[in-house]
């Protein structure tokens, strides 16, 4: 399949419509029918072909730093950013297993090459790294792949990770608890590193019914919640070292203190947890974005922050799909969502003939350099691949 699919449908109405009419923070607009006007399958096809032609070692189904591994010397310590573009070519893979089982089954061998080489892991043979949340994102990538394909060993592989490796790492000390963000670090309790464990934690439990998982769950959003969460502003900061809260927000914290709230809220009922999941997704919305349109957080293409964006929106669009929460909230944020996914497909990117479709950091602009990254590629084809979902 050409990897550059040119739609026109998609390129509709991204000037003569406005943005006037679509999503501004803070208020409920009826759905407009706008992103619809744009062919999302035939975008996400044309954006994972991207990635896997241009970003992936296909024999070892793991991406580079840098596309077509121009600077081999950036992809040696690649691991967290793994576990994201398998993320990718997950949903992709259930978005068209039926109606392309071919390509599904080419998916399926890149998933199985993927896990066979740790997800590039530069630490061993197994998932082990020293960074806690790195592990945790591949924990939930590969309990995605076991649900989408069934293979027992994903699973596997996944629960003796976080039992080793990733709980372990929670210590009663000065910061009142909290899982440690890295070994190779100052002893400091990160977002990033708790609120993924909740959720892998919240995975495993709705996998098995075990109780520790629960419990576990509970007691990492608990610490969470009580010390980096501001109930307030609906702001989740950035870490506590010393007894100390240090830094402000970013959209992978948001996304995933709501992401952990959510699974919590399904599973116990407790509206607590609903409420703060919409009141950290307000924040983003409303104090994280400039005029509906997320943040950039990065200032260059190779930088980890340059796919925290892509986070917050998956499990936004988990919440936007749950009819636990309100109908008019939920509104909001598929119209966030769905603004955000124009103006990035629209704006963010170069689909002219003959380029490269790399795309930006900044959703707003196009990029303009000569070789792609992986961290921004990632996330804005989940963002893509997220209206497909929506």
């Amino acid at each position: 399949m050409d990897r550059f699919l040119f739609i026109a449908a998609a390129l509709l109405c991204a000037t003569a419509c406005g943005r006037e009419d679509t999503y501004k923070a803070g208020f409920f607009t009826p759905d407009t029918g706008i992103e619809s006007q744009y062919d999302w399958d035939a975008a996400a096809d044309s954006a994972v072909n991207v990635l896997v032609d241009r970003f992936m070692d296909k024999n070892t189904g793991t991406f580079w730093t840098i596309s077509d591994n121009v600077d081999p010397r950036l992809s040696t310590y690649n691991y967290w950013p793994q576990a994201h573009a398998m993320d990718v070519i997950v949903d992709a893979y259930l978005r068209i297993k039926d109606s392309d089982p071919e390509r599904a089954g080419q998916y399926e061998k890149y998933m199985a090459s993927w896990h066979k080489n740790r997800a590039n892991n530069y630490n061993g043979p197994d998932y082990y790294n020293a960074y806690t949340d790195d592990m945790e994102w591949i924990v939930l990538t590969l309990l995605r792949m076991y649900e989408a394909t069934g293979v027992q060993e994903y699973f596997d592989f996944a629960r003796d990770t976080y039992d080793k490796w990733i709980i372990t790492r929670w210590t009663d000390d000065e910061n009142g608890g909290g899982i440690r963000w890295s070994l190779d670090a100052g002893n400091s309790k990160n977002a990033c590193s708790n609120g993924p464990a909740a959720i892998c934690a919240m995975r495993l439990y709705g996998f098995t019914s075990e109780q520790k998982y629960m419990d576990d769950a509970v007691k990492i959003y608990g610490w969470l919640s009580e010390n980096l969460y501001n109930p307030s502003t609906g702001m989740v900061a950035d870490n506590m070292a010393g007894g100390k809260v240090n830094g402000g927000a970013l959209s992978y914290n948001q996304g995933t203190f709501m992401g952990a709230a959510h699974l919590l809220y399904k599973a116990t009922k407790d509206s607590r947890y609903l409420a703060e999941a919409m009141k950290a997704a307000r924040h983003q919305m409303d104090s994280r974005s400039t005029d509906g349109i997320m943040n950039a957080e990065a200032d260059k293409a190779n930088s980890d922050n340059a796919l925290f964006k892509g986070i917050f929106i998956r499990y936004a669009t988990l919440m936007v799909n749950d009819t636990v929460f309100d109908f008019r909230f939920r509104e909001e944020l598929k119209r966030y969502i769905s603004q955000n996914a124009i103006t990035c497909w629209s704006d963010g990117i170069d689909k002219s003939e003959g380029s490269d479709m790399f795309f930006n950091y900044d959703w707003r602009s196009p990029y303009t350099g000569e070789n792609g990254y992986l961290n921004p590629q990632v996330s804005a084809t989940t963002l893509i691949e997220a209206m497909t979902r929506l």
